[in-house]
């Protein structure tokens, strides 16, 4: 890179280092302030950041990869979940605000009897997913950085730099190592304050890049007749790599398709992790709900086509690549000038940084609020616990890093947490919903999640050609909600418990699986329209679904498919324009929560 490159780069990386000085003094009020930002966040903000952290360094990578390799169709692995972020929207997002809650595993303190068994299962559930799965997210991204730095910048393991008191390092481990400290640094001084306010900067540069890449790529593909007849040419004609869908037909690929839409998107109804934490920073329940539309917006319609130009496009620039992961940055070698380059960098580095911060704030958050606190050092003062935390995401960081290099591939990883946690879906689905739910129901859904979902690799491992990812989903999912009802029903005989009475007074959760609660507690139903929710749902994925297909069809220059699809999204945003409005106002006219509950 050019000398004004690093200067772009050196300019990003002391910016968000002042944004988490500014925010230090703020974050070290308490755990509220430093996990949540003392529940101050607007839904615009809360939104963006989700946004942000999603885009992490190792998002292009796959995304490119994945379409060089199957095809756009292959992107409905994420696109699916457009479903689950819209039920999260309508039917989680408030429940969690108005839960009061500082992580989503303190809810099992709630939801369920305070017994040996729930402790178990918090200490548990706060330290796989708050120290294994956290740390297998930073490494992937920290893997998928260090491939980006091999390509833009031109470095091999031949490459070192001499580090005073240490001695030759290689290069790309320097570099990550810089940038890894000031993450670090910035997170621990300033909790999700800083982690916020800087997703926000990310957010911009990310967008400028990837578009500005994606604009300059189909520039250069418009003298070889649009992005369609290039990759065609290159391919020698024929290529699945340009349809929106599989071809329809009894194949794996077609099947696949359909395991996505039914239940790929299972896991991202009832909300999880950082997310869950963003909508528990907002500052109502109002905000929690439009934080996540969006969200939704962003993370569909506003970024999908910048990767996934840039992704198939690469087969006509680079088709001798042997890494498909390569490919994202080998084009941005390929395309960006001086400067540009240095933009493109630094909103990377940007997207790196951002996830860390993200995971080391909600990775701590778990294992300082749900093990530490509650069960090895209850009754210590705040600062205790703000100086635990800090200590906690160092921690996390120095295990990622070492994580980092035992992983295979960014795609292999995303894959594999995405099997793992499949099989507890459904069990977090219907403990919002139904008293009957009992802690033996999670613990048996979790178990055979793991149990199941690590046969099945060793049962249906991909071959070249074929992906069983989505069949391993299914059966995982499928086997997770016939363990967790059969349990549900198993031990919940003695009728509601008290602790799910006073979940229910704390919530006033809406439904007939409740109605049993309510008559005990002689409690009206909740103000909650399930026509007004449900329409503003689906007009919401018809809306998103709708425009994200009507840009690819443009794109491809398939004007008849562009404008169904426009069609489809009209109709979506005129249900949601007609339902929204009803929808706010009975989630502000729900009573408060009780804090005795």
């Amino acid at each position: 890179m050019h000398w004004i490159d690093w200067v772009i780069v050196a300019g990003y990386v002391v910016l968000v280092f002042a944004i988490g000085l500014a925010f230090t003094k703020r974050a070290s009020r308490g755990t509220e302030e430093m996990f949540l930002a003392g529940r101050t966040l607007p839904w615009w903000v809360a939104g963006t950041s989700m946004v942000a952290t999603t885009f992490a360094a190792d998002t292009p990578i796959f995304i490119s990869a994945m379409v060089r390799e199957q095809g756009i169709w292959a992107n409905w692995l994420w696109w699916s979940w457009i479903i689950g972020i819209m039920v999260a929207t309508f039917f989680f997002a408030p429940l969690w605000r108005r839960s009061g809650v500082v992580t989503e595993v303190e809810l099992l303190e709630h939801r369920y009897d305070r017994t040996r068994t729930m402790a178990a299962l918090r200490i548990f559930k706060a330290t796989y997913d708050g120290a294994f799965v956290n740390c297998t997210v930073m490494a992937t991204v920290t893997l998928a950085m260090s491939k980006l730095l091999a390509v833009i910048l031109g470095l091999g393991p031949e490459d070192t730099f001499e580090i005073p008191g240490v001695g030759a390092l290689p290069a790309i481990v320097s570099i990550l190592a810089v940038l890894g400290a000031v993450a670090v640094a910035y997170t621990m001084l300033s909790g999700l304050y800083g982690v916020v306010y800087t997703d926000l900067v990310q957010f911009v540069l990310a967008m400028v890049g990837a578009i500005v890449l994606a604009v300059m790529v189909m520039a250069d593909l418009g003298e070889r007749g649009g992005l369609a007849a290039a990759v065609e040419a290159a391919t020698g004609g024929g290529t699945p790599l340009l349809g929106l869908f599989p071809e329809m037909g009894w194949t794996l690929e077609t099947a696949s398709f359909a395991i996505l839409l039914t239940v790929g998107w299972w896991i991202h109804a009832p909300g999880s992790g950082y997310l869950v934490q963003r909508l528990l920073a907002t500052r109502s329940e109002r905000d929690a709900l439009l934080a996540f539309w969006w969200f939704a917006l962003c993370h569909f319609v506003l970024r999908s086509w910048p990767w996934i130009v840039v992704g198939v496009a690469s087969v006509v620039y680079l088709p001798g690549l042997v890494d498909p992961e390569h490919s994202y940055p080998g084009m941005i070698d390929e395309f960006m000038p001086v400067g540009l380059k240095g933009v493109m960098v630094a909103s990377i580095l940007a997207a790196f940084m951002s996830t860390l911060d993200t995971h080391m704030s909600w990775g701590a958050s778990y294992l300082v609020n749900d093990v530490y606190r509650p069960y090895l050092a209850p009754g210590r003062d705040e600062r205790h616990y703000v100086a635990a935390a800090r200590a906690g995401m160092l921690a996390l960081a120095v295990v990622a890093v070492v994580l980092a290099t035992a992983l295979p591939g960014v795609l292999a990883a995303v894959k594999y947490v995405a099997v793992m946690v499949g099989g507890v879906a459904f069990a977090l689905l219907i403990r919002w919903y139904w008293w009957r739910v009992t802690v033996w129901t999670e613990i048996s859904a979790m178990v055979c999640s793991l149990v199941v979902g690590n046969t099945l690799l060793v049962l249906l491992p991909d071959t070249p050609g074929e992906d069983w990812f989505a069949v391993r989903l299914l059966i995982n999912s499928l086997a997770g909600a016939a363990v967790a009802v059969a349990v549900t029903l198993a031990t919940s005989r003695d009728g509601p418990s008290p602790q799910a009475k006073a979940f229910y007074r704390r919530l006033r959760v809406p439904g007939a699986g409740w109605e049993r609660v309510r008559r005990d507690l002689e409690l009206a139903p909740p103000a909650f329209s399930w026509g007004a929710s449900g329409s503003a749902c689906a007009g919401s994925i018809a809306l998103l679904a709708g425009v994200l297909l009507a840009t690819g069809y443009a794109v491809l220059g398939d004007a008849p498919r562009g404008a169904l699809a426009a069609a489809v999204a009209a109709a979506g945003a005129i249900l949601v324009w007609r339902a929204l409005p009803r929808v706010l106002a009975a989630v502000e006219r729900v009573p408060a929560a009780d804090p005795r509950d």
